[in-house]
């Protein structure tokens, strides 16, 4: 037990310094940064559960229903929790540096894997936790419980993170394997991560279609959380005084863990010396590439590594896809949808609002495409060979800032003008709309490069903490809602003596000019920083 507990310590502070900035005399400031980053990961849990826990809270109690608020926060905290960590869960048990030396030491495999997952488990737990908490302050400000409910609730919190921290070791060991027995082909994994994802986003609406079914039919409802979602039904009656729901949730939680843990663990090392073999190979191979200048040999390579690297490609350009699907949703559904518009008309005031607020949603999901804030650090190990050859800094940059561009321009396009000319958008107010956006898609570009070279993380132990974890990425995500907020905020405070279009349009000018200020800090201190990588 001590030995394994040493190794959970040792994991922990492997994640914790994922997020870390500097090394050697700024390690204190990266430790800093590291838990100021986990803090804001609490914060976000807060915030999200009390958003809705309040909300649902209202509704329920006004019927009865209020102890109903335990399995649907519990579903959507669940689903949230394996959103986040699914993808970086496959590097950080299946690709860190230290598994040689781990598996070295006189542990068994058993333990060296139980103290990653339990790692992985504290994590999913800090912001299940939190999430669950939240609600439950909800529910007793609603004057449902008290004492012993509230730690009850997190009792029951406490096994059913078991079982996310399971269903996301199986997705990671799924596509691990797929990795390590077909190393050739990539795009098999990057499939199996997309398919992963619509699954979840069909999860999520089935979320929204269980909320209504418990308003609808409360009796096909317990039903369904004595069945699919026999967990969930479980941790809502323990709070309710079953005494026997808790041992039960338990077993169906505790036991399952534990037996996926001694299964897979028995083909830890062999699935880790494939993925070792394959790694090495792809980090030196040479080869010629044709090419009519460094421009096009270096967004030719870009490109490769772009389609290539399963984790960079799902987690920037899942927000085309998602615009993409979205748009085609709405087209075909155009009779379905447009009394539900012309609502929204009557009540923003006007079409030109609707089509605002449209422009705002996009712009959320085209902010997220954001590839530059990581391709710095995703160059590692093999930087030094950049560094040797005779590229120009401007052609570096560029080649970056065009991969970006080439998923985030056809993605906007495809979905703002098809939705424009559907739903009858007056050419001028279309015209801006796409102004706008595409102008927003070359802010977040460019700046995205500014803040991964200002933040970069060269020593990560593979991809996915770099585009799961690291400062640059967490920025990039965020900056770009920040900037939306801000423009959405200034249309209320300054923009409304003009035609929403006209304030498009003014921001499309003013996020030109940003890009060009961000450009020309590149040229300048941005080269510096490039040159002063290791």
């Amino acid at each position: 037990m001590a030995k394994l507990w040493r190794l959970v310590r040792l994991n922990l502070r492997a994640m914790l310094h994922a997020l870390q900035i500097g090394s050697g005399k700024k390690m204190k400031a990266g430790k800093a940064t590291g838990y100021g980053i986990l803090i804001l990961f609490c914060f976000l849990a807060v915030y999200v559960a009390g958003v809705y826990s309040f909300m649902f809270a209202d509704l329920l109690a006004a019927v009865g229903m209020l102890s109903y608020l335990v399995p649907l926060m519990a579903l959507i905290g669940c689903g949230l929790s394996l959103v986040l960590t699914v993808q970086a869960a496959s590097g950080f048990i299946f690709s860190g540096k230290d598994s040689d030396l781990m598996l070295s030491l006189p542990v068994s495999a058993f333990s060296v894997m139980l103290s990653r997952l339990t790692a992985l488990y504290i994590e999913n737990l800090a912001f299940i936790g939190l999430f669950m908490a939240t609600s439950g302050a909800a529910m007793v400000a609603q004057g449902f419980g008290g004492a012993g409910f509230f730690l009850m609730l997190m009792a029951c919190t406490l096994l059913l993170t078991f079982l996310t921290t399971l269903l996301t070791t199986v997705i990671a060991f799924a596509v691990t394997w797929l990795t390590a027995h077909f190393p050739g082909h990539k795009l098999l994994a990057t499939l199996f991560y997309f398919a992963v994802f619509l699954l979840i986003m069909v999860g999520a609406f089935q979320v929204g279609n269980v909320g209504n079914l418990l308003f609808q039919n409360r009796e096909a409802f317990d039903r369904l959380l004595s069945g699919w979602l026999l967990p969930f039904g479980l941790m809502m009656r323990a709070v309710e005084g079953d005494v026997l729901a808790l041992p039960l949730l338990a077993a169906v939680s505790v036991l399952p863990f534990l037996a996926v843990v001694w299964l897979f663990s028995s083909q830890y090392k062999r699935v880790l010396s494939a993925l070792t073999a394959r790694m090495v190979r792809d980090d030196y191979k040479l080869g010629d590439l044709k090419a009519a200048g460094q421009f096009s040999a270096l967004f030719r390579r870009e490109v490769k590594r772009y389609f290539g690297t399963t984790i960079y490609f799902f987690n920037t350009g899942f927000g085309a896809v998602t615009l993409v699907i979205a748009a085609a949703f709405a087209c075909f559904g155009y009779r379905s949808f447009r009394e539900y518009v012309e609502l929204f008309s009557s009540l923003l005031g006007g079409m030109d609002m609707v089509c605002g607020v449209a422009v705002l949603a996009i712009g959320f999901f085209s902010t997220t495409i954001c590839t530059t804030c990581v391709s710095v650090s995703l160059e590692g190990k093999t930087f030094w060979i950049l560094k040797e050859a005779p590229i120009r800094p401007q052609y570096y940059f560029t080649s970056k800032i065009a991969v970006n561009l080439l998923l985030a321009w056809p993605s906007v396009l495809l979905c703002t003008v098809p939705l424009g000319i559907v739903y009858g958008v007056d050419p001028m107010t279309l015209a801006a709309s796409v102004f706008v956006l595409l102008a927003l898609g070359l802010l977040v570009a460019v700046y995205g490069l500014a803040v991964n070279l200002l933040f970069p993380k060269m020593d990560a132990p593979n991809d996915t903490v770099v585009v799961k974890q690291s400062v640059s990425a967490l920025i990039g995500a965020l900056g770009g809602w920040v900037i939306l907020g801000l423009a959405a905020g200034g249309y209320f405070l300054f923009g409304k003596w003009m035609p929403v279009a006209g304030y498009m349009a003014l921001l499309g000018v003013l996020f030109l000019a940003l890009s060009a200020a961000v450009w020309g800090w590149l040229m300048r201190g941005g080269v510096k920083r490039l040159l002063a990588l290791d």
